[in-house]
């Protein structure tokens, strides 16, 4: 499922989203954000999260998201 942030509720209570995620690998679409969406973006992975989102992926954006850690294997 790929959701585009600027199309959604990025606020509590994320009525855009779908109530049950359960099994789903979600891609969260930043190409068309700005610096706000993006600072709700730690909440919004968390709401995904709870609603059973086996797997959330961020693209989008070149640059390095704040709190994020890129770990070499």
């Amino acid at each position: 499922m790929k959701l585009r942030v600027n199309q959604l509720s990025t606020a509590p209570p994320y009525a855009d989203l779908p109530s049950d995620l359960s099994g789903y690998a979600v891609t969260l679409d930043l190409s068309h954000s700005d610096a706000a969406h993006e600072a709700t973006l730690g909440a919004l992975i968390s709401e995904i999260r709870a609603r059973g989102a086996s797997r959330v992926v961020i693209t989008g954006t070149p640059r390095e998201l704040q709190g994020t850690h890129i770990h070499a294997a």
